[in-house]
């Protein structure tokens, strides 16, 4: 019985037959049965399935593996819970803020900005602030700075005399006070400030409407509230008033960058436009 000696290429494929030194041809081989590469298509599958097996692994992994969007969302929630807690009380100053319609003087609360600096420093590691913008007003320097912890952005704006740079860095100092309030330090002493103060009016006895000279909130204590901010922009409605255009008009600024008086003052203001148009209608 003849032999046929064959061999295997490194890739599996079989190569022709070694023709023996004799000189006799064998049969050759059919081209259907040399087309079918057995091994080769076997250990092929064997491969897919290892790497099917373990990209279903993988896959099973990351679905059983918490979400970065999840962490994250975690995580910002456990820095805003010790932003907003308390403030040590020895780290809390004092200073006149202003003088009620019978001529007190009202004590307000505050914390100084490198004070907030170290609560974010603590709390959140990873804080950034950058300054937005630098603008004059009059003989005030207004600045806007925005503070991101965790991918999440709040802006301030702070106020100072337009002098000297001294002015802007208290401007700046402000702004990023103001921009911290927003993640809750601090929150406490300027709602105590903000209850005090929210009824006060700026109308003088005689019961001519008299403007602030300086409508401008000089730190963050003396800042519009929301409340007011949202009845300026309801009064301004009824009467058909943009209420910024008017706040421009009356006070040289926007209703945003009023003082609690200011504004208190512009709401007066507004009411006494929108009285005589409910009576002509």
């Amino acid at each position: 019985m003849a032999i046929t000696e064959s061999r295997m290429s490194v890739r599996g494929e079989q190569k022709e037959p070694v023709t023996p030194a004799n000189g006799s041809i064998f049969r050759q081989i059919e081209p259907s049965k040399a087309s079918v590469k057995r091994p080769e298509t076997r250990l092929g599958d064997k491969i897919m399935n290892k790497r099917d097996l373990k990209s279903a692994d993988n896959k099973d992994q990351i679905e059983s593996s918490p979400t970065p969007d999840r962490d994250n969302v975690l995580e910002f929630s456990a820095t805003l819970r010790e932003l907003k807690k308390q403030v040590d009380p020895t780290l809390v100053k004092q200073r006149e803020g202003w003088r009620d319609r019978n001529g007190n003087v009202r004590m307000v609360e505050y914390v100084e900005w490198h004070t907030v600096a170290d609560i974010l420093d603590e709390a959140a590691p990873n804080w950034a602030h950058t300054v937005k913008d630098i603008r004059q007003i009059g003989d005030l320097m207004t600045v806007t700075v925005a503070i991101t912890i965790d991918g999440v952005t709040r802006e301030g704006i702070g106020t100072g005399p337009a002098q000297s740079e001294i002015g802007i860095k208290k401007a700046e100092h402000d702004a990023l006070k103001r921009a911290a309030v927003k993640f809750g330090i601090a929150r406490e002493l300027y709602k105590k400030e903000s209850d005090a103060i929210e009824n006060e009016t700026a109308v003088t006895n005689n019961g001519v409407q008299d403007f602030p000279t300086d409508p401008i909130a000089r730190s963050l204590g003396e800042l519009v509230t929301a409340k007011q901010l949202g009845m300026i922009r309801a009064i301004a409605r009824e009467a058909n008033i943009d209420p910024d255009e008017e706040c421009n008009n009356v006070m040289r600024c926007s209703t945003d960058e009023l003082s609690k008086r200011a504004a208190s003052s512009l709401i007066e203001h507004l009411q006494s436009i929108k009285l005589p148009l409910r009576r002509v209608s």
